[in-house]
């Protein structure tokens, strides 16, 4: 439930859909308000901005540290791919080695042959 109302806030709060709601928000509070009398001191209105404000960057710092947790998780697996190929590349080089010894002794054995 959490995860849904989270995404249809960060729909609504997307930049097209956030600046239309807020422009028919504030003119229509501004028709009221001269046609009617509607929030003479501009109260309500400043209070109704005010608590979105507080309620978006709230929102907007959530999102932000589950993107830094899920960078952290992702770096880490990384990391331990990095070392996994480095530990590879390792025994691969190792496993050169003794090959090159090997035939290094063949040809030794080979050439003593060869010459006798």
């Amino acid at each position: 439930m959490r995860k849904l109302i989270l995404r249809i806030y960060l729909t609504v709060r997307k930049p097209r859909n956030f600046l239309k709601i807020v422009f028919t928000f504030i003119g229509t509070s501004l028709l009221l308000h001269w046609m009617r009398g509607y929030d003479s001191d501009w109260g309500s209105t400043n209070l109704i901005l005010s608590i979105d404000a507080t309620i978006a960057s709230t929102v907007m710092l959530m999102v932000q540290e589950e993107g830094a947790e899920m960078q952290q998780r992702m770096l880490e697996a990384l990391v331990s791919m990095a070392e996994a190929q480095r530990d590879m590349l390792a025994d691969h080089a190792s496993l050169l080695r003794t090959l090159r010894e090997g035939d290094a002794q063949i040809l030794e054995t080979l050439t003593e042959i060869k010459e006798e």
